[in-house]
């Protein structure tokens, strides 16, 4: 166990430092080729689908509240003179969102992206065709009709949709898949918003789970050809032209963004809170989902009654707010109304983007703290504008957990480059208060509901940069070609004194076994995990070559080689077993009876590409040959192995943080004759190394 711990350990230490970075990187290549240029057709359909998505809200706007076709761009709700009608219109549209998720399909409830989510991570990112048809539909419906929700996340789901429903036309697997979810979604969010590396960041950190150059690339494209494409349908503008100056004044002004960001992931979590434990009741209410939505409407329509700027999208006040046009109670109105009606709303079932609304929400939050802060300290230069940028930026980014998304995107919709730093300080001061208080994200907690846990980490796979030689067993026990099944039953049995070559050479430094023989330093994988034998349970000795003899005992899954030690076939003992049923087959050789042509491992592949074969064959292991196209066997690679590895590799890592304070003590070290810096860095690992080796002997 020991010696097999520390043949594990010293492959990783190898594997890490000497592995070649391009054995993976030809078909990723290929890849990231091709879906580049499907990439391109994606970024166009899900520009298309945010433009008629759009303008089907304004259609639906209109004809609600204005009674009259409006085609311009946008459409808001009246702000005054609804009466009554502030609450009958929502709850209508409402009732027709009910009926679409009760007939339709009910994944058209709620905002869409925890929807995107669910299907990349538990179902192979397919996205049934109802949901693309569905969703837009009855988002427009919602949102038309005064629902305090924006266009992103049922836009982000649509474009996911087609992207998926592309995929399993053409019958991709389920990573080709999410690549074209990701693009497709991207591309709808661009369509929108005008805002294309906020799209790129929100696929990176809630869609893909990966930073590869195989989904990173399309989607990029993607983006870009969907930002083309909305110039010439919705124009290039950005979305929030503020027109009153956004200033920091001295970079001092840096430390009051703190507060606002401690405020701000305060705010985060009551709303998330808030919106999850709704959702939860309306889960468990007994009455139908057709009527659902409409309870949650009736809420917004008693809002609107009092403040009727918190229906719909809500782009242009958001745009007031930032230019200082209302008063400081109309902003706190518009900021604690759009949040009780958001909650309320989504709450119960209906369909709508949470981003908009989250906007602001913020947007009022920090515009208030802004003018707090001038009104206590008058000469401060930060503006309340920039206070509200920040704000409303921080909220979605604490409350979703993307913080990378969520500063680009506050830049992008405002066009202000002098708000980048307040907004990384800002939004990262909000996520950092969030996750202190709360384990799950608006996005992962209804998820977590229905079973499904999600990390939102982006982790590089350590395993995928060893190749197999860092974690195969020693070479195992082979049995010869021209052995009969008669033979070889007798020798498993251990009736016979037929030794059984190894394809490797003893090691002169190999320990005696007490009679003159070596002992093999072979297999480390046992019976269990279908590898080369059990720990310690071979012995052998050498023949006049000098090749290895071991007796195999525990040994479960064979190499059949030839005369010259070339790999000829694999068969295991159930194999043998069952060709032992029939007397006739008793006197064949071997090379009848064994699998012909079997999986190999080549040394330096990646050891998860070797893995993917070995599991999707179902094989107990794989022979590890020289080279491609060589029948030399110079190990073998199995389950186990790749177990132990992850596991050795997981202590490394632990192990090693534990020397983080002697490392630093060591190098502030000022000592005349101290050595040079790679000197000590060199007597450290020899330290840890001989710590680790004298550890595992003691085990």
């Amino acid at each position: 166990m020991a010696q097999e711990s520390l043949h594990v350990r010293r492959g990783i230490a190898g594997g890490l430092g000497g592995v070649r970075g391009d054995f993976m990187r030809r078909g990723d290549v290929r890849q990231t080729i091709i879906f580049s240029l499907a990439a391109v057709p994606m970024g166009v359909i899900g520009a298309v689908c945010a433009w008629l998505l759009y303008h089907l809200i304004n259609i639906i706007t209109g004809f609600a509240f204005y009674g009259k076709l409006m085609l311009q761009t946008p459409v808001y709700p009246p702000t005054s003179g609804l009466g009554i009608r502030a609450l009958i219109i929502p709850v209508a549209g409402a009732l027709v969102v009910g009926v679409m998720a009760r007939y339709g399909t009910d994944r058209i409830r709620g905002h869409g992206i925890p929807e995107a989510m669910e299907a990349v991570l538990a179902k192979e990112s397919r996205i049934n065709l109802k949901v693309a048809i569905f969703k837009p539909i009855s988002a427009a419906f919602a949102v038309g009709s005064g629902g305090p929700f924006g266009a992103e996340g049922p836009i982000i789901q649509t474009g996911g949709a087609i992207g998926s429903l592309i995929g399993q036309a053409f019958h991709l697997t389920s990573n080709e898949r999410r690549i074209l979810l990701a693009c497709g979604a991207a591309a709808g969010m661009v369509g929108i918003f005008n805002t294309p590396m906020a799209a790129v960041a929100l696929a990176l950190e809630l869609l893909l789970f990966e930073f590869r150059a195989r989904s990173l690339v399309p989607v990029i494209i993607a983006s870009a050809v969907a930002a083309a494409c909305r110039t010439f349908l919705l124009g290039s503008k950005v979305m929030f032209q503020v027109k009153v100056p956004v200033t920091l004044g001295s970079p001092a002004n840096l430390f009051w963004l703190v507060p606002l960001g401690i405020i701000v992931g305060v705010a985060a979590v009551v709303m998330s809170k808030s919106l999850n434990w709704i959702e939860e009741y309306f889960d468990h209410l007994p009455i139908s989902l057709l009527v659902k939505p409409a309870i949650g409407a009736v809420v917004l329509g008693i809002v609107a009654m009092i403040e009727p700027r918190v229906l719909g999208m809500g782009y242009t006040v958001i745009t007031n707010i930032l230019d200082g046009v209302y008063s400081n109670p109309t902003v706190a109105l518009l900021a604690i109304g759009k949040a009780v009606a958001l909650v309320f709303s989504l709450g119960a079932g209906t369909s709508g983007g949470l981003l908009a609304p989250m906007l602001m929400v913020g947007a009022g939050i920090g515009v208030g703290y802004g003018r707090a802060l001038n009104g206590i300290f008058p000469r401060i230069g930060l503006s309340p504008s920039m206070c509200g940028i920040v704000s409303m930026s921080a909220l979605f980014s604490s409350a979703a957990r993307a913080p990378l998304t969520s500063f680009l995107f506050a830049f992008e919709l405002t066009g202000n480059a002098q708000a980048v730093v307040p907004l990384m300080i800002g939004c990262m001061v909000a996520d950092l208060t969030t996750r202190a208080l709360m384990t799950e994200s608006v996005m992962t907690e209804r998820l977590v509901r229905r079973g499904l846990r999600i990390t939102q980490d982006l982790e590089p796979n350590q395993l995928a940069t060893l190749p197999v030689r860092a974690v195969m067993s020693a070479p195992m026990a082979a049995l010869t070609a021209s052995m009969t099944l008669a033979d070889t039953l007798r020798l498993l049995a251990g009736a016979a004194a037929t030794p059984v070559a190894v394809g490797a050479r003893a090691s002169a430094a190999a320990p005696s076994n007490g009679s003159g023989n070596r002992l093999g330093n072979g297999a480390h994988a046992s019976a269990s995990d279908g590898g080369g034998g059990g720990r310690g349970a071979l012995s052998g000795g050498d023949d006049e070559t000098g090749t290895v003899v071991l007796w195999p005992r525990n040994q479960w899954t064979f190499p059949v080689v030839d005369e010259q030690g070339a790999l000829v076939g694999i068969i295991s003992r159930g194999d043998l077993l069952d060709a032992a049923a029939d007397e006739s087959k008793l006197t064949q050789p071997l090379s009848a009876i064994a699998t012909a042509n079997p999986q190999v491992a080549t040394p330096d592949e990646p050891m998860t590409d070797a893995l993917d074969r070995l599991v999707t064959g179902d094989f107990a292991l794989l022979p590890v040959v020289a080279e491609p196209g060589s029948r030399r066997i110079v190990g073998a690679f199995s389950r186990g192995d790749a177990a132990r590895a992850s596991r050795t590799l997981e202590e490394l890592t632990s192990r090693r943080q534990r020397y983080i304070g002697a490392r630093r003590a060591i190098a502030a070290l000022d000592a005349p004759a101290a050595p040079a810096e790679a000197q000590i860095e060199a007597q450290i690992e020899a330290q840890i190394e001989a710590q680790i080796e004298a550890q595992i002997e003691a085990e």
